[in-house]
């Protein structure tokens, strides 16, 4: 089943991003209105097990996707203002669209993927991920547990959310060195 269609069947009339992100046009005007303001909620998402979080994201009705994210008035310790910078300079000149199609491409990816020319993975295999990053909640790693034949390993860093390499740049640097050169 494509991935957006059991999408639908998992969060029927409730809203997920995901979903609104298919349809091109609301999602990249909304984000693109005021980069500054989507990036510091973005990075500011909250943290898994924050169940009011959570039901904000999922509650139906017609507010778009920021709406459901508290503006924190400020930025997260783990980005420098002029890093963020960077980032709202560069979306401001290109828009939103580009990282939304990855979303858009879901479906297309699970049709190149449903049937893959090899059953297994059998060569070694990290994941990477926070502990506090809520998308794990419907991230789906016991399928990487049933199809990597090769060594397979998967650090969950405490503390760190979504925003990974952006929260944890040395970290996730030693972790790839480590698995890279064993």
């Amino acid at each position: 089943m494509p991935t957006t269609q059991a999408f639908r069947r998992i969060f029927g009339d409730n809203f997920f991003y995901i979903l609104y992100f298919q349809e091109q046009g609301p999602a990249d005007a909304e984000l693109a209105a005021d980069p500054a303001t989507t990036l510091r909620r973005l990075f500011a998402t909250p943290a898994a097990g924050d169940e009011a979080a959570a039901l904000r994201m999922l509650a139906p009705g017609p507010e778009g996707f920021l709406a459901r994210i508290p503006d924190p008035g400020g930025l997260p310790e783990w980005i420098s203002r002029r890093d963020f910078d960077v980032y709202v300079q560069e979306f401001t000149r290109t828009g939103f669209t580009g990282p939304l199609n990855w979303y858009r491409c879901f479906d297309r990816n699970w049709e190149l993927t449903a049937a893959p020319p090899a059953a297994t993975v059998d060569i070694p295999a990290l994941f990477i991920g926070g502990a506090a990053d809520a998308t794990l909640a419907y991230t789906p790693r016991d399928r990487a547990r049933e199809v990597v034949t090769g060594e397979y390993r998967e650090v969950l860093i405490d503390g760190a959310g979504h925003w990974l390499t952006e929260e944890h740049p040395d970290e996730i640097s030693r972790i790839l060195v480590d698995f890279l050169v064993v």
